[in-house]
């Protein structure tokens, strides 16, 4: 773990920053993906059962590439009555807040107008990660998000196993209504549904979560697609004072230490001197009850960091300049905090939201911006999957009441024949 203590605000908050970001940083992943990004496009196919074998360590043949999900028979599924419940359960309030919080067309009036109308995507790809863990929340996660907004061509993509795809995403894309399974993963997944080859349908939008070859693919095919952010590795950031109970926070920073990656982070900033001096000990003492697991342990190490604040106004100050994927408010008063924090994926408010209740059950998407993105990114939501267009229709009154200002900017940016496209309907 890294310890801190605030030393002249300003000075700290830049610190610790480029310190946190540069440690998530690898700069050779940039160069490796855009050689396979390349080799994708150029070799289709062929790239594709080079990749599957190079990082899945499986034989694949083109047409074992597509899973048609009409194919798959989701009550067969080996899969116990309680797993599919928890699947359904979370399904429908993920589905129902997604419905709930789809952006709406402007009213257009009865005669003129001047409106905005939002059109889903003929067919997008959802990243659904399965290397270290199978993460069936992301299925829905995604998914209903892209369902709501009225997609009806929705391609999952996830790494190949030699076992075939986890029983429980088969399940969870059978929920959501997804068109097909894409067995590629990492990069060249990312690749083959943006750029297309003879068995893979390109898409226009890819949405969901990965580790830093996966967002640095996002980043490399955003113009030929669409992305809905940059969401890499996983973070927290625990608020804490000193009503905080020491076991609730360990916990919780421990929950996305286990992701798998080891490039994981979890800040701790409180105001308490006590939490500070007892949270390394109780983060060790819960360690040894789980698992084993290197990726944790080199969290633990270098990805964890703690820091001492001289008030709640400072840790709502480092906390907007870190900008976490999660931020938790483990205070007497989290109500106050809340609105002072404007640079977040998500926030969980007091000691009854733990943070994985967003990963899993509440019901927003639990993909999130990482790296600071989310100080100009937002949570993936129902509008990531539609287009915004806006419509014009003008009466004959309402051009008469801006033809003299439209033909001054015509004059004004000597553009004559915009000018007259507008006079000329007032010729006699």
């Amino acid at each position: 773990m890294l310890f801190f203590k605030t030393k002249g605000r300003a000075e700290f908050v830049r610190e610790f920053v480029d310190l946190s970001r540069v440690q998530a940083i690898n700069p050779e992943v940039k160069g490796q993906v855009a050689a396979i990004i390349e080799d994708v496009r150029m070799r289709g196919d062929a790239a594709l059962v080079h990749y599957a074998k190079k990082f899945d360590g499986i034989e694949l043949k083109p047409t074992d590439f597509v899973i048609d999900l009409d194919n798959v028979d989701a009550e067969g599924l080996p899969l116990s009555q309680k797993e599919k419940d928890a699947i359904r359960s979370a399904f429908d309030r993920i589905h129902d807040f997604a419905c709930r919080t789809k952006p709406k067309d402007c009213d257009r009036g009865v005669q003129g107008y001047v409106a905005q109308k939002y059109v889903p995507f003929d067919r997008v790809a959802c990243y659904v990660p399965s290397g270290s863990f199978p993460l069936v929340s992301t299925t829905l996660h995604t998914c209903a998000f892209a369902k709501a907004a009225g997609v009806r061509d929705i391609t999952i993509i996830t790494s190949p196993k030699a076992e075939g795809v986890h029983p429980a995403i088969l399940y969870a894309a059978k929920i959501v209504g997804a068109t097909r399974i894409l067995q590629c993963g990492g990069v060249y997944g990312v690749a083959a549904a943006a750029y297309g080859t003879d068995t893979v349908q390109p898409v226009q939008f890819i949405a969901g979560p990965g580790n830093a070859y996966v967002t640095e693919a996002k980043k490399q095919v955003f113009g030929k697609v669409g992305i809905d952010m940059l969401a890499g590795p996983s973070e927290i950031m625990v608020v804490a004072d000193e009503t905080a109970d020491v076991r609730y926070v360990a916990a919780d920073l421990l929950s996305q230490a286990e992701h798998g990656s080891g490039m994981e982070q979890a800040v701790l900033v409180t105001t308490s001197q006590e939490l500070v001096d007892m949270i390394e000990t109780e983060v060790l003492k819960q360690r040894a009850l789980l698992p084993e697991s290197p990726a944790m342990d080199r969290v633990i190490e270098k990805g964890i960091f703690v820091i001492r604040a001289e008030s709640l106004d400072e840790c709502v100050e480092i906390c907007n300049a870190y900008a976490p994927e999660h931020v938790e408010l483990l205070t007497a008063q989290p109500e106050i905090l809340e609105p002072k924090i404007t640079s977040a994926g998500a926030i969980m408010m007091g000691e009854w939201t733990p943070e994985p209740i967003g990963d899993f059950v509440a019901g927003s998407s639990h993909v999130l911006p990482t790296g600071g993105a989310a100080q100009i990114f937002s949570g993936l939501n129902t509008a990531h999957f539609m287009k915004k267009i806006s419509v014009q229709n003008f009466t004959r009154e309402m051009l008469a009441a801006t033809h003299d200002a439209a033909e001054e900017f015509a004059r004004m940016e000597s553009l004559p024949a915009h000018g007259r496209s507008v006079s000329i309907r007032f010729d006699n």
